[in-house]
């Protein structure tokens, strides 16, 4: 029987490659770790798939007769199926996993928002006929959090566009055109150096539309997991909301202590949320 595992090889490399100081802390929302688990999740599925699928396309280009042998495993499986010598399905099957990783992003995004308003007690919303990570990205400059200091990278942005632009195509084909997908691609593509290519480790950027496989698959999940990574970092709640927090309202028991309530605090945050931004205990104390 088999049981229910978190996958080995490219789906267990999930720890962050943009910010890889040990000592750096960041800030994470319950959002991103609930990212993290259900990609993980997802993750399992599609190996698993991946492996039963380039088995049966090895074992089917291997046949002496390919219709032969898919007539054979479809009645030995009791799936009526005919066959498919465009191989159409696999490049359906790939698009449908990364639609999948846009929509856990998605949520991810709306997740983060309502932590967010909830921790800062503000009212902060999505509009309609907006992508959300346009949305999330506007939100974070209005705020100056993305500065000369705290950035994203294009290549991050760039190559989330492009896959989400896929999942558009392979869900509402109607609404985007080919250009329009070509277009991204390039502008993700003029990212892919030498040294990016090894950061992810893989042997080329973005594939196209009629070429992505599994590789494309697990970069948008790794682009998708730092991006989120990135936002949550810079998206903390303001001050205001993190000091009406219950575990730090517990604190006031140190009272005029500032440099033992300072560190108590620092530690409740990193606890919650791995992360203090330069001067925060400091200002949930005044």
């Amino acid at each position: 029987m088999m049981t229910m595992a978190y996958p080995s090889g490219y789906a267990t490399y999930h720890n962050s490659v943009i910010l890889n100081e040990k000592s750096k802390m960041i800030f994470k929302y319950k959002a991103y770790n609930t990212l993290l688990a259900n990609l993980g999740r997802l993750d399992y599925v599609v190996e698993i798939s991946e492996i039963a699928v380039s088995d049966f396309l090895q074992n089917l280009k291997s046949s002496k007769d390919e219709k032969a042998f898919l007539e054979k495993k479809s009645k030995e499986f009791g799936i009526l199926v005919s066959l498919d010598k465009s191989n159409e399905f696999y490049n359906q099957i790939t698009l449908g996993n990364i639609s999948n990783v846009y929509h856990l992003s998605e949520t991810f995004f709306y997740e983060m928002q309502s932590e967010f308003n909830t921790i800062s007690n503000e009212t902060w919303t999505f509009e309609q006929g907006k992508t959300k990570l346009d949305q999330v990205l506007k939100f974070l400059r209005d705020k100056n959090r993305i500065n000369q200091t705290d950035m994203i990278d294009d290549y991050l942005i760039d190559t989330f566009k492009y896959y989400h632009q896929l999942r558009v195509y392979f869900s509402h084909k109607k609404t985007t055109s080919k250009s329009e997908i070509v277009s991204k691609r390039n502008k993700a593509m003029s990212h892919f150096d030498d040294k990016l290519l090894e950061k992810y480790r893989i042997k080329g950027g973005p594939k196209s539309l009629e070429e992505v496989d599994f590789e494309d698959y697990f970069l948008y999940t790794q682009i998708a997991k730092d991006l989120a990574l990135k936002i949550s970092s810079i998206g903390y709640p303001e001050a205001k909301g993190l000091v009406s927090l219950s575990q730090i309202k517990s604190l006031k028991k140190f009272g005029d202590k500032n440099d033992r309530l300072k560190e108590a605090i620092k530690s409740e945050l990193v606890t919650n949320f791995g992360y203090v931004k330069e001067n925060d205990s400091d200002d949930l104390i005044e």
